[in-house]
C-alpha cells in the first residue's frame, strides 16, 4: 500500500490470493489509511486475488462502504483480469454500494494500473 500525499493518492495491491480472514483485515486497513488521510482517491489492484465471496462482499457493505462513501473519497479505481465473472462481481459490488449508501464516489474498472492512474488524475 503507497499513499501519495500530493496526489491525495491510495493505492493498494493484493499480492496473492488470501483468505476470508486476510481479505477483510487487508480491506479495513485500506479504509483506515484512506480515513485518516483524507483520500480523495484510491486504486486497487485486484488482479491477483480470486473471487470475492459474497458473504465478503455484504459484509463489505455493511462494514466499510458506509465509511468510504461518507469520507470525502471521489474516485475509485479497481484494477482486475479480463476475466468476465471478476468483472461482474466487482460490478454488481459497486452497483449495490452505490445503490444502497447514495454514493458520490465515481467508480471504475480498468486491466491495467496505467489506464486506472490516468482516469484517476483526469479532471
Amino acid at each position: 500500500m503507497h499513499y501519495q500525499e500530493e496526489d491525495l493518492l491510495l493505492q493498494a495491491q493484493w499480492l496473492r490470493h488470501v483468505s476470508s480472514e486476510e481479505y477483510r483485515t487487508g480491506v479495513a486497513l485500506i479504509k483506515e489509511v484512506v480515513l485518516e488521510n483524507k483520500a480523495s482517491y484510491l486504486l486497487i489492484d485486484s488482479r491477483r486475488l480470486s473471487n470475492v465471496p459474497f458473504a465478503d462482499q455484504q459484509w463489505i457493505k455493511r462494514e466499510i462502504a458506509p465509511y468510504l462513501v461518507s469520507s470525502g473519497l471521489q474516485k475509485l479505481a479497481g484494477v482486475l483480469t479480463e476475466d468476465i465473472f471478476n468483472y461482474i462481481s466487482f460490478e454488481n459490488l459497486l452497483q449495490n454500494i452505490t445503490e444502497d449508501q447514495k454514493a458520490r464516489v465515481e467508480v471504475a474498472q480498468f486491466t491495467s494500473v496505467e489506464a486506472a492512474l490516468a482516469w484517476l488524475q483526469m479532471e
